[in-house]
């Protein structure tokens, strides 16, 4: 067999870069602003998620003099429930690694490079949930309460938190429902339009669109010429995402978005519900020694799960061909 060495080799060693390069992860906008903005709500404990809605108007209208009022009890209220859900990301160092990877000749340490590698696996679990529904048809059932249930008119989803659609409102955004409209082609600009107007409120309107490049590009090639319009000036573009303006919000790729999809959302109405407890607010378990073995595992955990609190407020186009 040949030598493994040769005269230079033998007696010179290998200038290693003292950064490790991810060539792996992907980016997810909507992560960031869901998870780590002023949209995350600490929860404290309790067996779920509750969150209150106003569902039916009180008794109002014209009266005659002389007339009588309509005081019977009205139910105006109820509640959407959801699960707490759990993620995790694993972290196993072989202990036979640990003498090698020590002193002058350790350029790296690669228990600090797994620990990064953990927290942006962690991360991406919860990335791709996001787009799931956590009602066993897309995601399972053990995984967040995704935007595709959330967002949904009751097409795909009758229920959302626990509640039926249909028993709290009927119709495209009206009650719990959302804008769900299955394209079957490519995005007309009239057709983005009509479900951001379906999913207006008065001043309340989507505030993030999401989609994928290829979706993005054809949007961009429609958009640009007439208006020209980037942002850079939002909080998207502070943490390095650079956003297409679409009736002046911002419209982002996510290339965790499911193929042929654009979400759109009302931020102020999406809150990432994360426990408070340390462990299980991407804490670490803290490596533990494996039997009968000088390996040790260890776990960053995550408790809680995402609450759309007025899903009329945003909507789905599926079936996008770009």
């Amino acid at each position: 067999m040949p030598l493994p060495y040769n005269d230079i080799t033998a007696v010179t060693v290998n200038d290693i870069v003292p950064e490790l390069v991810d060539n792996y992860y992907k980016v997810s906008p909507p992560f960031v602003l869901v998870f780590k903005g002023e949209t995350v709500k600490p929860f404290p404990g309790g067996n779920q998620i509750q969150q209150p809605i106003q569902y039916a108007p009180l008794k109002a209208g014209p009266f005659a003099p002389g007339g009588t009022f309509d005081i019977s009890y009205v139910n105006t209220d109820t509640a959407m429930t959801f699960n707490v859900k759990y993620y995790y990301a694993n972290v196993t160092i072989q202990g036979t690694q640990l003498p090698i990877n020590r002193g002058s000749n350790a350029i790296m340490s690669f228990v600090e490079e797994k620990m990064i590698n953990g927290s942006q696996a962690l991360a991406q679990a919860l990335a791709q949930d996001l787009y799931g529904d956590g009602q066993g048809t897309v995601t399972s059932q053990i995984a967040l309460d995704g935007l595709l249930a959330a967002y949904d008119d009751g097409t795909n989803y009758p229920s959302y938190g626990g509640l039926s659609r249909a028993a709290v409102g009927s119709g495209a955004n009206n009650g719990i429902n959302g804008y769900y409209l299955n394209v079957g082609g490519p995005l007309a600009i009239p057709t983005l339009q009509k479900a951001y107007g379906q999913a207006t409120l008065g001043n309340k309107q989507p505030n993030l669109l999401a989609t994928t490049q290829l979706v993005y590009n054809s949007l961009y090639a429609k958009m640009v010429p007439a208006q020209r319009v980037m942002d850079t000036n939002s909080d998207l573009f502070s943490i390095g995402f650079q956003a297409l303006r679409f009736n002046n919000q911002r419209l982002v790729v996510d290339q965790y978005c499911p193929a042929g999809y654009l979400f759109l959302m009302n931020t102020d109405f999406l809150n990432a519900h994360i426990s408070e407890q340390e462990l299980f607010s991407f804490g670490f378990t803290g490596f533990k020694e494996l039997p009968n073995s000088v390996d040790a595992s260890g776990q960053l955990c995550m408790a809680g799960n995402i609450v759309v609190s007025a899903p009329r407020l945003g909507g789905i186009l599926a079936g996008i061909v770009a």
